[in-house]
Formats: structure tokens, C-alpha cells, sequence
């Protein structure tokens, strides 16, 4: 018998729960608190490996059960149906080498061209329950893995700054998805995320570094450009090649959750490209002089967050993973000036 220690969802609430799952012959046993359930190994369906992130083997019962032990995952999968192609090609070693070069060249061709257009096309496919399941998973996880605490503020600057952020996101078209949460940064200092799914976080430590109200709503406004754009969500699924290739060829956005069960994980290594900076400050910067702010604002906050940054305050602050630029403050002083 193999034991594999991991996480169980059941398909209903955000909430993991630790689990075990027992590997017999024929036959899976997993523990959950207090449920326990017993299935046949072939009705279980492993995700396929994405780098050496997370994996979910999705079971009988609408459930998943989450875990990173790779090695002893694989053992559990059909691996040995690709065995006949693995000798046909050993016994054909020039063709073995036509067919790496051919598939070499697809890759390289598909990674930097057709990857990105296959993400915005999937992603805006995508329901946003679906991306706001995610965005709850992964905001879940973060606060167990410590990435987050319990705000600090007071109820009268929360309460300040989420009617502010509602008129902010009145009008757009994902209105009703958008739902601010205040965290204390702990490790990540001043910072602003946006979830998939219009899921925002706002910390402590942002607030109090931009001082003056409108320069939170600058930063808000940038993040709900991110959320607008579907940044998030392309992001991960550029950074998830496997995931792309499933949608695209079953051209099912329900089988994307085996390339995103890896979603924390994937979403804090990820620095959006600049051409997704550049999309979300203009945004901004459109938003806020709708709502009667002045994109200057962002400009001086960024201008702050920079020079915290150079004093080596907060080593996951929001500049360190939307670097600070002239040519984007002097973007945000043009449009103020417009």
C-alpha cells in the first residue's frame, strides 16, 4: 500500500481540507476528516504533469484531491501506453531525431506566436464563476501559506476606501464580480493583487505607504485593469502550456482546471509582460479621470513605492513586480495633463 498525504476539495466550498489518499492494487482509499471514501483505481483520472507544480486526481464523487508528489502520482497513471511509440522510435533513431527537430520547431513557433493569441481566445471563453472558484482557491491557499494576515486598518478607512473602489467599478462591464479584501502583507509588504474572478487584495502596507485616497484608487484601478483585461488569466495560461493545448483541442474551458490546480503557485512566480503593464495603466488611467481623479496620483505613488523598494523595504512589494519606469510615470503625468 502507498500513501500520499495532500488536500481534498469536494467540488461544493473554496475550503481544502488536509487528506490522504491509500493506494491499493485496485482499489483507493481517501481520508478527509471525517469522510472516507473507497474507490476502483480506474476510475480516477490524474492530471497531467505541469513542471513540477501541483497535481489533482479528480475522483468519483465530483471531488479532488491535490498533491505535489509527482513520482508516485505517475505510478498510478497509464504510462504504458506509450511505450509501443517509445521502442518503434529507439528502433528508428533517425526518424526519432526528424520527429524531435519537427516538434522542436512547432513548439518554438507555437510558444512565441500562437501561445499568447490561444490565451486571450481561451481566456475570454472562460466563465468568471469559473475564474472566481479559482481566484477563491487560490486566495485560500495564499492566506494557510502565510502570504497573507489579518488587516490592521481601521473599519472607518476600510469602509472609506470599498465605497470608493464600488463607485470606481460602478459602470464596468464585470461589475458585479468585484470584491475587495484588505490583508496585512506579511512577507509581500505594500502590494495590490487582482485575483481571477475580480477578486482584489489591497494590504495594509499599500495603504499606508500612498497616504492620500486617490493614490489607492490609482493602484485599484490599475488592478482592475488587470481584471478587465483578463490579465490573470491569460497570464496563467500562457505560463501553463499544457493547459492551453488541452482547452484548445477539446475547446472545453472545464478542462483547464488540471492546468491551473498549480494557480498560487503559478500566480506568484508570474510578472505580467509589459505589454500587459502598458494595457493596465492606460486603463487606469482612462478609469480614473472618468470617475473625476487625476492619473498624477499614480504617478506619486509609484514614485514612493520605488524609492521603498531601493531601501529594500518589502522584498515582494507591488514595484517589484510592476517595475517602476520613467517612460510610465511620465505616461501617467501626459494623461493627467490631456
Amino acid at each position: 500500500m502507498t500513501t500520499i498525504e495532500g488536500h481534498y476539495f469536494d467540488g461544493c466550498h473554496p475550503i481544502a481540507m488536509k487528506a490522504r489518499m491509500d493506494f491499493m492494487d485496485r482499489e483507493a482509499a481517501m481520508t478527509a476528516g471525517s469522510i472516507s471514501e473507497r474507490f476502483k483505481t480506474n476510475h480516477l483520472k490524474v492530471s497531467p504533469r505541469v513542471g513540477s507544480t501541483c497535481r489533482f486526481v479528480s475522483l468519483p464523487n465530483g471531488g479532488q484531491f491535490g498533491c505535489a508528489d509527482n513520482a508516485l502520482l505517475d505510478s498510478f497513471t497509464q504510462e504504458s501506453k506509450s511505450e509501443g511509440i517509445v521502442t518503434w522510435l529507439e528502433e528508428r533513431w533517425i526518424v526519432a531525431l526528424a520527429c524531435v527537430a519537427v516538434i522542436s520547431l512547432i513548439l518554438l513557433v507555437g510558444y512565441f506566436f500562437g501561445l499568447p493569441a490561444a490565451a486571450e481566445r481561451i481566456a475570454a471563453r472562460i466563465p468568471m464563476e469559473t475564474e472566481r472558484s479559482l481566484g477563491i482557491q487560490a486566495l485560500t491557499y495564499m492566506d494557510e501559506q502565510g502570504w497573507f494576515e489579518p488587516t490592521n486598518l481601521e473599519f472607518e478607512v476600510r469602509e472609506k476606501i470599498s465605497g470608493d473602489f464600488d463607485r470606481l467599478c460602478s459602470d464596468l462591464p464585470l461589475n458585479k464580480y468585484y470584491h475587495l479584501e484588505f490583508r496585512a502583507g506579511a512577507v509581500l509588504g505594500p502590494n495590490a493583487i487582482a485575483f481571477p474572478g475580480g477578486i482584489i487584495i489591497i494590504t495594509d502596507e499599500m495603504v499606508e505607504a500612498a497616504k492620500e485616497m486617490e493614490e489607492v484608487l490609482a493602484v485599484l484601478a490599475h488592478e482592475i485593469g488587470h481584471v478587465e483585461l483578463r490579465h490573470t488569466m491569460r497570464s496563467v495560461l500562457q505560463n501553463s502550456v499544457i493547459g492551453v493545448i488541452v482547452a484548445t483541442v477539446t475547446s472545453d474551458a472545464a478542462s483547464l482546471s488540471a492546468a491551473v490546480t498549480a494557480l498560487p503557485v503559478i500566480m506568484a512566480q508570474t510578472k505580467y509582460s509589459r505589454d500587459f503593464e502598458t494595457a493596465a495603466d492606460e486603463y487606469a488611467f482612462r478609469l480614473l479621470k472618468q470617475k473625476g481623479y487625476s492619473p498624477r496620483a499614480f504617478a506619486t505613488l509609484m514614485e514612493k513605492l520605488a524609492m521603498q523598494n531601493r531601501e529594500g523595504k518589502g522584498l515582494f512589494a507591488w514595484i517589484s513586480t510592476h517595475p517602476v519606469t520613467s517612460e510610465r510615470v511620465k505616461r501617467a503625468r501626459n494623461a493627467a495633463a490631456e
